[in-house]
């Protein structure tokens, strides 16, 4: 009978030291922390960059909306869920025609925003301090279409803003635009253009 006491009180105290080494590993190793930031159409910039038969020409959108959400992994970073709105109308040439031409290009009156939805990262790699080269998985939508995208980006982190910019080439025709022309047609833009952007994603 003692014998079966002393066996059931061993149990009682390897079942505690089992729950405070537990424990204490919990508390040593936190859960990640889920962080949301949102983009800042203040210092954030979204331009296309193209071509036409008399010159270059690039429009600009410093009017960018969306959300960003990560945590903090060993020497990297998890992105969770990243949503960029642009509307077609906040972009910008300088010049009032070519900026009719492109939104009705971009069919703007029945898809009045381009979309970048993520959905997963193909690879990331730290290349600095808190600075990191990435391959983002994802969609983009234009005028309507819908494509998936790869992006490579330079990823920063610095006093909790997070800044992310790159520039990916691709064709109009993707996208099932007409590259526009001006001019009785004397005008005629490239097929080719390249969306380069920088955003800064802060606490609101």
């Amino acid at each position: 009978m003692r014998t079966l006491k002393y066996l059931l009180a061993f149990l009682v105290i390897q079942i505690q030291g089992n729950n405070l080494q537990a424990q204490s590993v919990a508390e040593i190793e936190p859960e990640p922390v889920l962080k949301s930031l949102s983009c800042d159409p203040l210092t954030s910039s979204f331009v296309i960059e193209g071509t036409s038969s008399l010159h270059d020409w690039e429009m600009i959108s410093n009017s960018c909306k969306g959300k960003l959400e990560y945590n903090d992994g060993d020497n990297s970073i998890n992105l969770e869920h990243i949503n960029i709105k642009v509307g077609v109308t906040t972009l910008k040439s300088g010049k009032r025609i070519m900026d009719k031409k492109c939104y009705n290009a971009l069919k703007h009156e029945n898809h009045p925003n381009i979309i970048y939805r993520f959905k997963e990262i193909n690879s990331i790699s730290e290349i600095g301090n808190s600075k990191y080269k990435a391959s983002l998985n994802g969609s983009l939508d234009i005028a309507g279409v819908v494509k998936p995208v790869n992006i490579d980006v330079d990823i920063e982190l610095k006093d909790g803003i997070m800044n992310i910019k790159g520039r990916k080439p691709m064709k109009m025709t993707d996208y099932d635009i007409e590259p526009p022309t001006a001019l009785l047609g004397t005008l005629k833009t490239g097929n080719d253009i390249t969306i380069v952007f920088n955003l800064n994603f802060i606490v609101l």
